[in-house]
């Protein structure tokens, strides 16, 4: 993946001997479920089930800190079809 794409800089995002830091793996694992979440809900909404989509959306586990709520425009670039 082309970090040019993402917004990414090697500054911050890499530890020792090129591991990615704490903090990003965190980052991006939170960015995964976001994005994983609202794809699911959007598969339910496209079946009619809306009240089932919302109910996906509202659901976060505590223990991956505060949710975030839908994917911001990073990661709403993932869903446009070419």
């Amino acid at each position: 993946m082309s970090k040019d794409a993402w917004g990414d800089s090697d500054e911050g995002m890499m530890g020792p001997e090129g591991y990615v830091t704490d903090d990003r793996a965190e980052e991006m694992f939170v960015g995964g479920l976001q994005a994983m979440r609202e794809m699911l809900a959007r598969f339910i909404e496209q079946q009619g089930e809306q009240t089932m989509a919302q109910s996906i959306r509202a659901n976060w586990n505590p223990s991956w800190g505060k949710d975030p709520g839908r994917p911001d425009e990073i990661y709403e670039d993932c869903w446009r079809v070419p």
